[in-house]
């Protein structure tokens, strides 16, 4: 019996990016290939996404999923408030944009098949605190997603912690801080223009 299995695609040393993913699961008779664009160009039976926060929020999820199963001092967790990759996630999961269908698929009523991947708490941030997501365990398991990087399988833990902090520096700074403290005008000074 063929296993579900989920494989990303990341190039880029100074700026870390999908540019390709690659998605197996049980029933389906071809897998999902994503490419990274706003439309799939010459790769005809592809589908697309952007590197958006949602994009980046799969990402991170599936390598601190891999990396909690080798290291229990990895919180498996995906967590923050608006703006943040949780979030971000979140959202594209209770909308469903095309880019998730493409990805991992959807079912004859348009049911995303990216649902079964994901748990979350406080979906849609409907209580105070922050959005959580992790990956269901359940539904795949850690030997069965796989990354590449540069073209080259990353198997090493000290390179999958290199890939996620280099996506997780990414992240839009999470707008539930506190605003920038405006600059202050010294009295007979003007502010550079």
């Amino acid at each position: 019996m063929q296993e579900s299995s989920v494989t990303f695609f990341f190039e880029g040393a100074a700026q870390v990016e999908l540019v390709r993913s690659h998605v197996e699961l049980v029933g389906l008779q071809k897998p999902l290939v994503c490419v990274r664009g706003k439309t799939s160009g010459a790769f005809a039976q592809c589908g697309c996404f952007q590197w958006t926060s949602g994009v980046r929020g799969v990402c991170v999820a599936f390598l601190r999923f891999v990396l909690s199963e080798r290291d229990s001092g990895v919180d498996y967790c995906l967590s923050g408030g608006r703006s943040s990759l949780a979030a971000s996630l979140d959202y594209a999961l209770s909308k469903g944009p095309l880019w998730l269908s493409d990805m991992f698929g959807s079912g004859r009523s348009g049911t995303l098949y990216a649902r079964r991947f994901f748990r979350i708490t406080n979906s849609n941030r409907k209580r105070p605190g922050p959005v959580v997501v992790s990956i269901n365990g359940s539904g795949i398991k850690s030997y069965q997603v796989r990354f590449f990087w540069e073209g080259r399988q990353v198997v090493e833990n000290k390179e999958l912690y290199a890939l996620l902090l280099a996506i997780e520096e990414q992240e839009v700074k999470n707008s539930d801080l506190p605003a920038p403290v405006p600059a202050v005008v010294v009295e007979g000074m003007s502010p550079k223009e």
